[in-house]
């Protein structure tokens, strides 16, 4: 089970929330073609040592700065998540249709266990009490996501990356986020000049092109 550390005062559990959020957000960035949005995203060592700290304890790390991997469970709560559930970056209260399903089956936070991690869709999230006492899904950072099953023996990415929509609709052209350059580098997918590669992202055939600058562009492939 996932060590949970529970000795935060109010005003340190505020404090890592809100920077849990931030960074999560950030380092997940989602980048249309030509959307706002920088390239750039903040890692953990860019934060000030008291603040890494914190987000290591309230990500139910062990101790100040270990990086020791604490044993824990992820429940796959797929089946409990509502038809139109999208994955999102940002922290958000976890569905009521949700909460009741899960909570017949004890695995809903409560006050001996205040945080889960769950896997909806191939995706890791944690769910966890926010300031106000409500629970909210928050996307766990890519070091917590892990590689899927995709086609072909091709590894599925999705985990590393979060779909930008517009009008509900998802945008054809968008960034690699760092996260999945990383793992694209990391799993000898990473496109060169004129070698694009394939792909595949929440179950989604796309192209990976090298782009200036070392950025990658992702465009979704008509299956």
């Amino acid at each position: 089970m996932t060590e949970v550390v529970t000795n935060l005062t109010k005003e340190q559990a505020d404090r890592a929330y809100i920077l849990e959020f931030s960074w999560k957000e950030n380092y997940m960035d989602m980048n249309p073609i030509n959307g706002a949005g920088s390239h750039g995203s903040p890692g953990l060592e860019e934060l000030n040592q008291e603040d890494q700290d914190l987000l290591r304890q309230i990500l139910g790390e062990t101790g100040p700065s270990s990086s020791a991997a604490p044993e824990e469970v992820v429940y796959d709560v797929s089946h409990a998540a509502p038809r139109e559930f999208r994955h999102r970056s940002e922290a958000r209260p976890m569905p009521d249709r949700m909460i009741d399903r899960l909570s017949h089956l004890g695995l809903v936070p409560d006050a001996e266990q205040p945080t889960m991690t769950y896997d909806i869709r191939g995706h890791q999230y944690t769910a966890a009490f926010d300031p106000s006492g409500h629970v909210r899904l928050i996307h766990n950072p890519p070091e917590a996501q892990a590689l899927g099953a995709g086609q072909a023996g091709v590894p599925d990415f999705g985990a590393f990356f979060i779909e930008a929509r517009d009008h509900g609709a998802v945008v054809p052209d968008q960034w690699a986020p760092l996260a999945l350059i990383e793992k694209l580098r990391d799993e000898g997918l990473m496109p060169s000049a004129n070698h694009p590669t394939s792909i595949f992202l929440n179950g989604k055939p796309y192209n990976a092109e090298l782009a200036e600058g070392g950025f990658v562009r992702l465009t979704r492939r008509q299956q």
